[in-house]
């Protein structure tokens, strides 16, 4: 999620471009383009704004449920590659899943 804070007397305009542009999107900020016109610049300064501010899903670092929940024997196994600083053996894995 992106916050996008405007202040002064250009807030109002700024404010209806960005939601001009994402409405156009479907409200995805992936598909956001500037729209050919004399709004074109500011639609292209507000595209970049929120693209530097975004982190794309597949960088995104997982939540503690998402990493609860996965499989124990994959992640032991991705962490033993090198993938974390601490690795976790697969006999560690399978007794704390015997345990829940």
């Amino acid at each position: 999620m992106v916050t996008v804070l405007y202040i002064g007397e250009t807030a109002a305009i700024e404010g209806s471009t960005l939601q001009r542009i994402l409405k156009r999107a479907n409200y995805a900020t992936s598909d956001m383009q500037a729209d050919e016109g004399p709004e074109r610049h500011e639609e292209v300064v507000i595209i970049r704004r929120i693209e530097a501010g975004t982190i794309p899903s597949q960088s995104y670092p997982p939540s503690l449920r998402r990493r609860q929940s996965s499989d124990p024997d994959a992640l032991a196994s991705w962490e033993n590659e090198g993938g974390a600083t601490s690795a976790r053996s697969v006999a560690a894995s399978k007794a704390a899943e015997n345990r829940r």
